[in-house]
C-alpha cells in the first residue's frame, strides 16, 4: 500500500517502507504536480516547464524520463496489478485504479454532506501538519515555487473550510466549547470573518457567556478599525444590540461586563489607532468622524463615564453613538432638543479621556489643512489638556 504525505515535510512510504530518499526531490515534485493535476493527464511539455525550465530540450526530456522511471522502480503495481502512473509519448497522470492514500488527495475531494461526522471531520483535520511541500525549494524553476505558494493559499482555503464545517457539527450536537475552539482556529486564518464572529457571539450567547460575546466585539471593532478602517457590518451591530438588550431584560447589571474577561480585552487592546478626516466649512466634521470611530469600537466602561445626555449631545453631531442609549432609556425624544455647542463640545472632550484611559491612542488626522473652526479649536484645547496615553498626529 502507498501513503503519501506533501503537507508539511513530504513523506512516502511504500509497503511500509519509506521511500522519499529514493526518489529523491524532483521525483516528488513530479508526484505532488500530477497529484494536483487530480488525476487528469499533464503534457511532458508542461512537466518540464516546471521543472527543469532552463535545461536545453534533450536534457530536459532525460530528466523527466529517468524520475518517471524512478518512480516506477519504486512504486510497484497495486494488489490488482495496476500501475501507479499512466504514461504515453506525450502525457503522464496519475492512474485512477491505483489504490493509494494521500492527504492532499483527500482534501481536495471533501465536500460538505448531511453525511459528515465529527470523526471524518477530525480525520481531515488532522492532515494539516504544515505548509504544501514544506521546506521545498526549487532552484531556477519559478513557476513550480510560484505554483506551490499559489496551492499554499488553497489549501488554508480548504482548512478553513473543513472547520467551519466542524464547527457546524459541534454547534449542532450543542457542543459550545468545541464550536467556539474551532471558530477560533478559523480566526487565526481570517481574523477579519465577520461570518465567524457572528457565528462566535451566537455561541458564547447559547452558552450564557453574554459578557464574553460583548467583550468579544469590542475587541473585533477595535481591530476593524485599527487594521482596516471600517466599522463592523450591521448585521454584527444588531447581533452586539441584541445580546446587551438579553442583559437587561435578564436584569444583569450593565456593570456586569466589565468582567475580568473585558479587563484581560483591554489589556490586549491598549495600544489603538483612530484614523480621522477633516472637511472645511462643516461645523464639528472633524469631531463628528472621531466620535463615530469610537463609538464603533468604545467598550462599556469608556461609554458608562458619559451620562446619557451626555451622549445624545453627541448623537446631534454623530447618529452612530445613539444605539448605547437605546439600551439606557426610551426618551430618545430628548435628541430632537436644542443643545448648546458647548454641551457637544464638553460631551467630546469627556468620551476622549474616557476613551484614553487605560490605552495608547494615536489620533491621525487626514488632510488636515481643511480641519473646521470649531473643531481646530477643540483640538488645540485637547492638546493642552496633554490627556495620557493620547496623541494627535496631523497629515
Amino acid at each position: 500500500m502507498l501513503s503519501i504525505s506533501f503537507l508539511g515535510k513530504s513523506r512516502f512510504e511504500y509497503n511500509g517502507k519509506i521511500i522519499e530518499d529514493q526518489l529523491g526531490n524532483k521525483a516528488s515534485a513530479l508526484v505532488c504536480l500530477l497529484v494536483l493535476n487530480d488525476k487528469r493527464y499533464l503534457s511532458r511539455d508542461k512537466i518540464i516547464g516546471y521543472l527543469w525550465p532552463d535545461s536545453n530540450q534533450e536534457a530536459a526530456k532525460y530528466n523527466l524520463r529517468y524520475n518517471l522511471w524512478l518512480i516506477k522502480k519504486n512504486i510497484g503495481e497495486d494488489k490488482n496489478g495496476n500501475p501507479f502512473l499512466k504514461v504515453d509519448n506525450d502525457c503522464c497522470c496519475i492512474n485512477k485504479n491505483f489504490e493509494f492514500e494521500c492527504d492532499i488527495f483527500d482534501i481536495m475531494k471533501f465536500k460538505p454532506s448531511e453525511n459528515d461526522s465529527v470523526e471524518s471531520i477530525l480525520k481531515l483535520k488532522k492532515l494539516f501538519r504544515g505548509d504544501l511541500m514544506e521546506g521545498c525549494y526549487f532552484n531556477k524553476c519559478d513557476e513550480f515555487n510560484n505554483l506551490i505558494i499559489y496551492e499554499r493559499i488553497n489549501f488554508e482555503q480548504r482548512k478553513v473550510k473543513i472547520l467551519k464545517r466542524l464547527a457546524d457539527l459541534y454547534e449542532n450536537e450543542d457542543c459550545y466549547e468545541e464550536c467556539t475552539e474551532a471558530i477560533n482556529e478559523i480566526l487565526e486564518i481570517e481574523p477579519f470573518d465577520e461570518e465567524m464572529v457572528l457565528k462566535l457571539l451566537d455561541i458564547h450567547s447559547k452558552n450564557g457567556k453574554r459578557a464574553s460575546a460583548i467583550a468579544y466585539f469590542n475587541n473585533f471593532c477595535n481591530k476593524l478599525a485599527c487594521s482596516l478602517g471600517i466599522p463592523p457590518s450591521n448585521e454584527l451591530r444588531n447581533k452586539y444590540n441584541e445580546i446587551r438588550l438579553s442583559l437587561c431584560d435578564n436584569n444583569e447589571p450593565e456593570n456586569s461586563l466589565l468582567s475580568s474577561t473585558v479587563s484581560a480585552n483591554l489589556q490586549i487592546s491598549s495600544k489603538v489607532k483612530i484614523t480621522s478626516r477633516c472637511m472645511k466649512n462643516i461645523d464639528y466634521f472633524w469631531i463628528s468622524d472621531v466620535v463615530g470611530k469610537i463609538a464603533d469600537m468604545a467598550d462599556e466602561h469608556t461609554i458608562n463615564n458619559l451620562s446619557v445626555k451626555e451622549i445624545m449631545d453627541l448623537g446631534h453631531i454623530q447618529e452612530n453613538i445613539m444605539k448605547y442609549v437605546s439600551v439606557k432609556t426610551d426618551h430618545e425624544s430628548e435628541h430632537k432638543r436644542e443643545v448648546m455647542g458647548v454641551c457637544i463640545v464638553n460631551a467630546f472632550v469627556k468620551l476622549i479621556e474616557s476613551f484614553a484611559k487605560g490605552r495608547d491612542v494615536e489620533i491621525l488626522i487626514l488632510n488636515f489643512k481643511n480641519i473646521d473652526e470649531i473643531s481646530a479649536g477643540v483640538l488645540e484645547y485637547l492638546k493642552s489638556l496633554d490627556i495620557q496615553g493620547m496623541n494627535f498626529t496631523e497629515k
